[in-house]
């Protein structure tokens, strides 16, 4: 029995398009199949995590924990510290399920049918549903190619985006799939967009932990005039390879957290044992974290190198987050065809560039979750792919 006419009316154009499509799609066992498509780290939950939430569950922490475990929350307090702000624990910091439930809490506390909120182009996709389930209408603003041929944020291009109906702005820093880390220059010119406008500005954090070279994460909320309008969301899945373990959280100035926490998603978004886990994670977990970062900076640099050998393919070196967004223009095969010829000729999983915008359109995603020598096989994949096509295949860009 068809079912479209009950549901939700914002939900009816996501259905077709959500059918196994995107980076998340379930896929059967392949042979051979190199899967670079979605950034899960292929890095298991240390033992110490698993030990601690079996632990925790022995004894008890098994109930409700309204509002989520203080000491859980002091954690991420004094783990925030480290960017240089003060976070208090009990009236700025919002418990959730991973970076996902941050980004569909964040987005239902403030955005009414016919509010618009400016994302960047290209820009992360899992942003483009929530707002519209709740009628909200996605604008973009493009980044621009800086000097380094990575996407930066323009500000003009961002001025120029935001009408009288924008709620909101968000930012990927560390940036998916761009690979930029915005500068304090940077950070400090939106801030005054976003104060100048009157509007909140969402920060997705969750790479924080994975700079390269001498970049490094700095926070926006602590900007003078950015605590009260400013939403930071973070994941456990990248930072402690938690991905199926729904970890997360939101920081925020005070006032806006009572606005977060009366969405209604629950009495207690995250499971209370692994709440105690997160604080043994917090505590002892930074030893795994440099092991994921040396091997992450060992896989980019690899990649980097060998991507910037094929004929046709231009990649430039990331500064934060562990992907690779390399420019494919050259080849002449609009980005989803590319990766779907990739995915069927040679069994290599990417990101077409235009699942990120238009801006992304001449470029593919490399989610860099499998060892170097997986790597330089799909390298090699692709290289053989760039090679059967045709001499001067027709451009793809008007």
């Amino acid at each position: 029995m068809p079912v479209d006419r009950f549901a939700k009316k914002e939900i009816v154009p996501m259905l077709q398009a959500s059918r196994g499509a995107g980076t998340r799609a379930r896929m059967g066992p392949m042979a051979d199949m190199i899967n670079l498509g979605a950034g899960d780290p292929d890095f298991n939950q240390p033992e110490f995590i698993n030990k601690a939430v079996y632990e925790a569950m022995k004894a008890g922490y098994t109930h409700y924990s309204f509002g989520g475990e203080p000491e859980f929350k002091q954690a991420i307090a004094e783990y925030y510290k480290k960017y240089g702000v003060d976070v208090d624990p009990s009236s700025q910091i919002v418990i959730e399920s991973g970076g996902s439930q941050a980004i569909f809490k964040s987005f239902g506390a403030i955005l009414n049918p016919g509010d618009e909120i400016l994302i960047m182009d290209p820009a992360y996709q899992g942003y483009t549903s929530p707002a519209a389930y709740f009628g909200a209408r996605m604008t973009r603003a493009k980044l621009t190619k800086g000097k380094k041929g990575l996407f930066r944020l323009d500000m003009d291009n961002i001025r120029a985006a935001i009408t009288d109906k924008t709620k909101a702005a968000l930012i990927c820093n560390p940036d998916n799939p761009c690979g930029a880390v915005y500068t304090q220059k940077e950070l400090e010119e939106i801030a005054e967009i976003a104060i100048e406008k009157d509007i909140v500005l969402i920060a997705d954090e969750i790479y924080t932990e994975f700079t390269w070279g001498d970049s490094v994460h700095r926070p926006i909320i602590n900007i003078p005039g950015m605590e009260e309008r400013t939403m930071v969301l973070m994941s456990f899945s990248k930072t402690f390879a938690w991905t199926g373990c729904r970890a997360g959280y939101i920081i925020a100035g005070p006032e806006l957290t009572k606005v977060i926490n009366a969405v209604p998603t629950g009495i207690c978004s995250m499971p209370v044992a692994f709440q105690r886990a997160g604080i043994k994670a917090l505590k002892d977990g930074w030893d795994f974290v440099d092991e994921m970062r040396a091997e992450y900076k060992k896989r980019i640099d690899f990649m980097v190198k060998r991507l910037n050998e094929i004929e046709g393919v231009t990649c430039p070196y990331p500064e934060g987050a562990f992907y690779l967004f390399p420019d494919i223009s050259e080849l002449g095969v609009p980005s989803a065809k590319l990766a779907m010829e990739l995915f069927a000729k040679e069994k290599v999983r990417c990101a077409a560039g235009s699942q990120y915008g238009e801006g992304g359109e001449g470029h593919i995603r490399f989610a860099l979750v499998r060892p170097v020598e997986v790597l330089a096989d799909a390298c090699d994949r692709l290289e053989k792919y760039a090679k059967s096509l045709p001499p001067k295949a027709p451009s793809a860009y008007p």
